[in-house]
């Protein structure tokens, strides 16, 4: 199996600046940990098997789990969902959606109408290998 390349506190920060270069929005980070909390999500494991069974569901953790802990002063949404799209991307996947459609996904587990086991469906229905 191939390794799994997880992003790191550094590189979610890069995202986060970027995406406050290209949107707007104050830059800032309310509280390390819990950022860092919400990153090390998608590499839990127990007994050595990780807890997300596929890239796109690890994606899908990375999505929900920036978005909910709020570690960051604006942006947590764009951040979120921009990690878990680098995140496919530097694993080989592709997120095959409109932007309406992650848009209204984004929105509704902002507004506490999709849990992360919906919106993981969503990862991995949307998420496609690439060809190699």
């Amino acid at each position: 199996m191939k390794v799994i390349r997880f992003l790191t506190l550094s590189e979610v920060l890069l995202i986060y600046e970027d995406q406050v270069r290209r949107y707007g929005g104050a830059y800032g980070v309310r509280d390390v940990s819990l950022l860092s909390s919400a990153i090390y999500v998608p590499q839990a494991t127990f007994e050595r098997q990780y807890l997300h069974k596929s890239i796109p569901e690890m994606a899908a953790a990375y999505a929900y789990h920036i978005y909910e802990n709020h570690a960051l002063i604006d942006g947590n949404k764009r951040v979120a969902l921009a990690s878990a799209l680098v995140f496919l991307d530097i694993n080989g996947f592709d997120f095959e959606c409109s932007e309406d459609e992650i848009y209204e996904i984004m929105m509704k587990v902002a507004s506490g109408t999709m849990n992360k086991t919906e919106l993981t469906k969503k990862f991995v229905q949307f998420s496609k290998k690439k060809n190699d």
